[in-house]
This record gives structure tokens, C-alpha cells and sequence, in this order.
């Protein structure tokens, strides 16, 4: 994608660490390829974390310079958060190049978020830039006021502050899950509890707004939760005082109460701050959100229903994933001053396979198989059937969200499709699926009053219409009654749009099934070999691409 017209410079951005690891390369003002290493290596972030292990894009730069055939030595700028030593050592070691120091440029981990949110926000007014996370270099979370183009800092939360993001990393842990991996399942539990004061009490004393804008700093020095601002050590501190060596907090009932606690802190203290910040500048209208704790859709929801918020926008790589890419647009600023907030087509900036590469993995795979042309006939034909469809299309999606390419696909209407999807997934949350819409039927079947453009990735969710309710169970939560939308225009996605086009035509709505293509613990599917080894395993029941329909 074209962001300017204005830079003839070749830029990359790359980004390392235990839980986020890849690369960003723009030629031209032109974002070639971003690429995310567990794509390739086909690891789990947090795999990494866990093991305390620190991960460097060895195979994202080995694809940038062998598939895309960069030469990493007339590149003008390389950029990261990470420091100048780090990313030469890295080059030296992967690209053999040696990095001379003045063709790199350290960027700031917050200010790297925000340059994302603000930047692919296409706000042209004054926008509050808001970015908070877990931890970066000084701060959990950090402040700007966006405006033509340039970012002023206001403020932020330093580490000697509570981390409103490790805070809910320590929710996330207390309920036995994995942080940085099963925050989204603490979100899915939260929507089946209800308000228990003694929990909510118990997580407000771990946590709690001071100076209108802040977190309090911590009373207590813990080595090992210095990053978390001492916001882990008092979760489970104040949680065990209160409930001893009683277990049945483990039951769930108790558990969901646990989450929905947890959640609802989390929302209030978030918006607090946010509520405070628009107090200083109540002129500001728009808001653009990143940072870890912004992957958190229900929270997203309560913020885009704020009265003073006329439209929020949540970057697709809300998380450190996305930091190459602001890393990258920070320098790309240096060389175009001009450069202002923009919007994005569509954010599938990953590898794209050729006809001869599918069929080939095919065979390696499948050993043999059916294909048949592409027919929209045949796919509605299927769907009908209740059929299960993998999506494999062009290149695939940067972030988190599977947005059509790398996508799950099936009829919405039929309950047991959840359960029946869930296992072959193994897959345990407690979420419903997402809908993809078609862009004319989102605000028929789902309550879309702002804040569209967010909803093209998948990062907030919106009440669905009653008179759908009942017509959309696969995707519409049992409780709440919400739905995490993906919104699908014909520019953005010309392949998934005239499939949920063609759904549309035989059942009048326009409405599919969109979950990840992957099963639980695996990353989404990059390759073709990948995509036939889920048709081999029965996880999909067609694999559909651009070049034919395969089956078993």
C-alpha cells in the first residue's frame, strides 16, 4: 500500500523481543512487506516469554532478502525500538552486513504505539493519541495530542506506577491461564459473570486512578514485578488475604465472577483516564487507541459509547506486533514532513503464494486431491451445506485478526456449528466467533452508530439488532448479546466480499463466520502446506483460494 507520494527512501523496521518478533520494509513511500516470525517459524509468542527466551527476526530477514530479493545494504534507514547494538549484532549475524550508525534510528516504545494508532487513524482533526500496555522502556502507557500530522506528548504512567496492562496479565494468571496468550479468554469469561462486590473490592485496591491521569506509585520495592510497578504482587496479595486456603474460588461459577471483575476495573480505570484526558482538552473529538490492553474488545465497546467520543479507532496491530510498523512510519515521517494521518485499504502486507506454489503443497501434502475451479455457485452451494471452508487468499493479514485471507468461514445460523468448530479447532474460549458483514448489511444486523472504519479489523464489538439475535448464534454472544464485527467492503477484500455477497443472495444476509485459520497454540496459517495440512486433518472440510476448490 502507497502511504506518500513524497519519499523515494527504502526503510525497515524491525522489532524483537520474548513475545513479538518481525519486520516492516517501505520502498517508495510504499509498504512492501511486514512480516511477523511466528508466521514462519511457526511458534507462539508466548512460547518465548515463558521460557524466558529473547527471539530476533532471523527468518523474517532471511524471506525479506531471498523472496523479496532487498539488499539490505541499500536500505537507508533501519529503525526499532530496540537499541543500535542489538539490531547490528542481529544484522551482522543474519544478513552479514554491518550496520553503520548513522543509518539506524531508535524510536520509543510508546511513542512507536501511538505513531501507529494515529497515523492509520486517517484523522485529519485533533486526535487524543492514548497507548497502554504491560511495560516499555519507561512507562506503561503514554499520552499525545495528535495534530497535522506531528504528536505532542502530554503525560504517561512511569514503572514506578501500577501497569494497568499487567494488571489484567496478573487477572489472567490468577484464573490459571497464560499471559500474553489468554487475555482473550478472561474477556469471553468475563461476559458469562456477574458483580460480586468482594471481588470487585479486592481487584479496586490493586487498582486505582491518582492524579487524574495516573496510577499510584507503588509503597512496596518487589525485583521480581518491577515492570508491573508492584500491580502483580498486590492482586494476589490482597486476593489470598481475603480468600485463605479456600478453593472454591476455583470453581466456575466463582471464576467467571473472578473475570468479571477484573474486566470491569479494567474498564473503569481505563476510562477514567480517558475521561479526564478529554476534561483538559474537551475540544478533541477523536480518539486512537494501542497498546496491549486495546485488544480487549468489550472494554473497546464501553469506549466507543462514551458521549464526547465522536470516533475511536483502535490500531490492527494493536500489540507489539505493530511496532515495526510504527517504528517504520516514525522515520518515514523524518523524510516527508508532509505525511499525515491516512487510511488503510485493507492491512494484508504478508506473503502471497503463486498457483504453482498451492498446487505444489497440495501435492506435497495431500499426496492426492480434488480441485475445481472457483465457483461462487459451488461456494454458496457449500456453505449451505453447512460446510466448513478454509480461506486461503493472497497475502496474509498483519496482526492478530484474520481478516478474510487467512480465514474459517461458515454458515452463522446454526448453533451447534460453535461446539462442532471448537473442537477441531481445540479450541477453548468462551467467546463466540466473529461475523464478517458485508458493509451494507453491518448497521441492518448489528447496532454500527460510529467508529466504522475500526470495525474493518475486527477490534471492537457492537450490539447486535434484536430481530438478528436469534438468526446469527454462531456469532453473536449467548449472554451479552454483542458481536465482534468485521466490516467487508468490496476495496478492501474483493475475494471475501463476493463470497459474502454471494451468501447474501441465497439467504438474504450478509454474514459469515470469521475465525482464525489455525488450531489452538498453532499461529495462523502462512504457507499452503499449512492450509492443506488442516484439509488433511478434517479441521476444514475445502480449502478455498483464488486458483480452485480443493477437497479430500
Amino acid at each position: 500500500m502507497k502511504i506518500t507520494e513524497n519519499s523515494s527512501h527504502k526503510i525497515l523496521g524491525i522489532i524483537g523481543g520474548m513475545h513479538s518478533c518481525g519486520l516492516v520494509y517501505i520502498e517508495n513511500g510504499e509498504i512492501k512487506v511486514v512480516l511477523e516470525e511466528e508466521r514462519l517459524d511457526r511458534t507462539k509468542p508466548y512460547v518465548h516469554l515463558h521460557n524466558d527466551f529473547f527471539l530476533f527476526p532471523q527468518q523474517s530477514i532471511d524471506t525479506l532478502v531471498n523472496r523479496y530479493g532487498v539488499d539490505i545494504s541499500s536500505i537507508d534507514i533501519i529503525t526499532s525500538f530496540l537499541d543500535y547494538d542489538t539490531i547490528k549484532l542481529l544484522l551482522q549475524s543474519v544478513a552479514n552486513y554491518d550496520l553503520p550508525e548513522e543509518k539506524f534510528m531508535k524510536t520509543e516504545h510508546h511513542e512507536t504505539h501511538c505513531a501507529l494508532a494515529y497515523f492509520l487513524s486517517n484523522f485529519q482533526e485533533d486526535t487524543l493519541v492514548v497507548a497502554i500496555d504491560g511495560s516499555g522502556e519507561h512507562h506503561s502507557a503514554k499520552y499525545y495530542i495528535g495534530s497535522n500530522g506531528f504528536m505532542d506528548y502530554i503525560d504517561g504512567i512511569e514503572l514506578n506506577r501500577k501497569s494497568i496492562g499487567m494488571f489484567y496479565s496478573a487477572i489472567t494468571e490468577l484464573l490459571g491461564f497464560k499471559r500474553l496468550k489468554d487475555e482473550g479468554k478472561v474477556v469471553g469469561l468475563a461476559g458469562h459473570g456477574d458483580y460480586w462486590d468482594v471481588y470487585y473490592q479486592i481487584f479496586k485496591k490493586s487498582l486505582s486512578v491518582v492524579d487524574e491521569i495516573k496510577t499510584e506509585i507503588v509503597d512496596h520495592h518487589d525485583e521480581d514485578d518491577l515492570a508491573g510497578g508492584g500491580v502483580y504482587r498486590d492482586v494476589f496479595k490482597n486476593f489470598f488475604e481475603y480468600m485463605g486456603s479456600r478453593i472454591e474460588w476455583k470453581m466456575d461459577t466463582y471464576r467467571k465472577r473472578i473475570a468479571y471483575a477484573g474486566q470491569l476495573v479494567l474498564e473503569e480505570t481505563t476510562i477514567e483516564i480517558l475521561n479526564n484526558l478529554h476534561k483538559r482538552y474537551p475540544h478533541i473529538k477523536k480518539l486512537a487507541l494501542a497498546g496491549g490492553i486495546f485488544a480487549n474488545v468489550k472494554m473497546n465497546k464501553k469506549i466507543n459509547e462514551l458521549e464526547w467520543v465522536e470516533e475511536m479507532f483502535v490500531a490492527p496491530s494493536m500489540g507489539d506486533e505493530g511496532l515495526a510498523l510504527g517504528s517504520a512510519i516514525i522515520a518515514l515521517k523524518n523524510y516527508d514532513r508532509e505525511l499525515k494521518p491516512f487510511r488503510l485499504d485493507n492491512i494484508f502486507f504478508g506473503i502471497e503464494y503463486t498457483e504453482e506454489e498451492v498446487d505444489n503443497a497440495a501435492r506435497s501434502i495431500m499426496g492426492e486431491c480434488s480441485k475445481d475451479p472457483f465457483d461462487l455457485d459451488y461456494i454458496g452451494e457449500l456453505l449451505l451445506n453447512k460446510k466448513i471452508l478454509g480461506l486461503f487468499n493472497g497475502k496474509f493479514e498483519h496482526g492478530p485478526r484474520a481478516l478474510g485471507n487467512r480465514t474459517i468461514t461458515c454458515d452463522p445460523s446454526h448453533p451447534e456449528k460453535y461446539d462442532i468448530i471448537n473442537g477441531k479447532l481445540q479450541r477453548n474460549d468462551f467467546m463466540p466467533f466473529a461475523p464478517a458483514v458485508l458493509d451494507e448489511d453491518a448497521d441492518r444486523l448489528f447496532k454500527v452508530d460510529k467508529s466504522r472504519y475500526a470495525a474493518e479489523f475486527m477490534t471492537v464489538t457492537y450490539d447486535t439488532r434484536d430481530e438478528f439475535v436469534d438468526k446469527l448464534p454462531t456469532v453473536v454472544h449467548p449472554v451479552d448479546k454483542t458481536a465482534r464485527i468485521q466490516i467487508v467492503t468490496e476495496k478492501s477484500n474483493p475475494f471475501f466480499y463476493s463470497i459474502l455477497k454471494k451468501y447474501k443472495e441465497l439467504t438474504g444476509i450478509g454474514c459469515l463466520v470469521n475465525t482464525s485459520f489455525n488450531v489452538h497454540n498453532e499461529p495462523i496459517v502462512n504457507r499452503p502446506e499449512e492450509a492443506f495440512t488442516h484439509l488433511k486433518n478434517d479441521i476444514v472440510d475445502f480449502l478455498v483460494t483464488p486458483y480452485g476448490i480443493y477437497s479430500k
